[in-house]
């Protein structure tokens, strides 16, 4: 092979290349070493242009430390090396990313719907392999772009607005959503949706972060964990699905995961990026644009505020209250009926033992749960936001008969408001529990549900509160949603 010259791009002395070349190979590796503190990037791309009626070809690298994008977009190092062929400038490239790919280096290829690192032509192009939401979503773009210079582009669709109240909800979990993501992830909101310094994400990609944290699990459930592997699959993860973990040899070792709090949280934000992917619309606007109008309809869910004066309203601020066993902390600030069509077809009415019981979350989860409803756990169930535990009932969705137990399960937000909901449950059989019992997926032969039994005087239990559990996301569906304040 002849031998590669590497020139800085834009230097003096660098040969001269066409401004119209075609990008026929590209790819964003990316890499987060947790034991030698590396945070790097490498882009690269084969190009291919015309000379003097000739075929001429380079390959072009872009690389440097991922965290100094966040404050310098251009930022890196730029390098081209010319080749006499195709097939030499192949051999180049297949030759870096083999290298940057391999054990020693450690580089992961990302998936990104569209690229800020790379050449002036490949910024804003795709890279790596797409989800077909994605490739959905990209060709609608670039049929919508080849018709803007023909027909007149189409004015935004008109929203019907919902009421004051509920428009100020839902305001209210937007907000709330974006900025939990944007300060746990390194990323900011766009018109292209979630991105990231090396791009805008895909739901593929966070899926295989999906995968690295769920082979993470598995190393942690081992009773003889390994910590080396611990850290590297940590750093996979962070290469994969960038966070802000800080700059430091002893921030980014705090950001190991390694204790089922990481897991869940973890696991949460990454349910956050693909709930908010999910409603921002194949335009990739709805949460950037922040029209209220807009965002209410991609929530697919209907919500009606009540009057406070209404008798529905005041009996559910009655058994909000009313149901509270060790304190009565929550005070009602409004009630919302909510309906999600696809919930309310695929309910099991047809099971008996229907319970009205609660539900509470952190209130960066609302945009994902009004969307697509109450999702059983993937990898570890928080109970509470000072609890966090491998489920005690195993891996369910679990809920309360007091308001004050769901209380516990919610953060509050701007307002200083909390959310949770009455969810309509269809128990079934019951199966009580007053003992622990790790590991359930399903409850026990001839049972529907499991309950475990609050501990009283007359009552042995080792739980504290009583705990209702389902196994199937169908045996209930989302009724009322409370705002509410508290001091838990």
């Amino acid at each position: 092979m002849a031998k590669v010259i590497v020139f800085k791009h834009g230097a003096a002395g660098e040969p001269p290349y066409p401004t119209d070349f075609d990008i026929l190979k590209k790819c964003v590796l990316q890499v987060t070493d947790i034991k030698t503190n590396r945070n790097k990037y490498y882009g690269l791309e084969l190009h291919r242009g015309k000379k003097d009626g000739k075929e001429v070809f380079r390959v072009f690298s872009h690389y440097g430390r991922t965290d100094d994008l966040d404050t310098n977009p251009n930022a890196g190092q730029k390098e081209c090396r010319y080749c006499d062929d195709q097939v030499h400038a192949e051999s180049v490239y297949d030759s870096l990313y083999q290298q940057k790919t391999s054990a020693k280096k450690g580089y992961k290829e990302l998936s990104l719907a569209s690229t800020k690192i790379g050449s002036q032509k490949g910024v804003g192009q795709s890279s790596g392999r797409l989800d077909q939401k994605t490739i959905e979503m990209l060709d609608a773009q670039a049929a919508a772009d080849s018709k803007t210079d023909k027909v007149k582009p189409k004015a935004k669709p008109k929203y019907d607005l919902p009421l004051p109240e509920v428009q100020d909800l839902v305001r209210y979990i937007y907000s709330e959503a974006t900025t939990a993501l944007t300060k746990t992830v390194t990323a900011t909101i766009t018109a292209k949706g979630i991105e990231t310094p090396l791009g805008v994400l895909t739901i593929g990609q966070i899926e295989k972060g999906e995968e690295i944290l769920a082979e993470l699990y598995r190393e942690f459930q081992k009773k003889q964990r390994d910590p080396n592997i611990m850290e590297d699959l940590s750093g996979e993860f962070y290469t994969l699905i960038p966070h802000r973990i800080g700059r430091s040899r002893a921030a980014i070792h705090d950001a190991i995961i390694d204790t089922l709090a990481d897991f869940e949280r973890k696991q949460e934000t990454l349910q956050l990026m693909k709930d908010m992917l999910q409603v921002n619309g194949e335009q990739g606007s709805v949460l950037f644009d922040e029209e209220v109008g807009a965002q209410y309809a991609a929530l697919g869910c209907v919500i009606a505020s009540l009057d406070t004066r209404s008798d529905n309203y005041m009996e559910l601020e009655r058994y909000v209250i009313n149901s509270q066993m060790k304190t009565k902390d929550v005070k009602v600030k409004n009630i919302f009926a909510i309906r999600r069509e696809s919930e309310h077809k695929a309910f099991t009415a047809d099971l008996r033992n229907h319970r009205m019981l609660f539900h509470g979350s952190r209130i960066k989860n609302w945009v994902g749960l009004l969307s697509r409803g109450i999702l059983l756990p993937k990898i570890a169930v928080s109970l509470g936001v000072n609890r966090t535990d491998a489920g005690w009932l195993g891996n369910g969705i679990y809920f309360g008969d007091a308001a004050c137990t769901a209380a516990f399960y919610t953060t509050p937000g701007k307002k200083n408001t909390r959310v949770m909901v009455l969810t309509r449950v269809a128990l079934g059989k019951v199966k009580d529990f007053t003992k622990i019992t790790y590991g359930l997926t399903e409850p026990p032969p001839g049972y529907n549900s499991c309950h475990g039994v609050r501990r009283t005087p007359q009552v042995k239990s080792e739980f504290d509160d009583d705990e209702f559990v389902i196994y199937d996301a169908h045996q209930q569906r989302m009724d009322y949603l409370v705002e509410f304040t508290c001091s838990c």
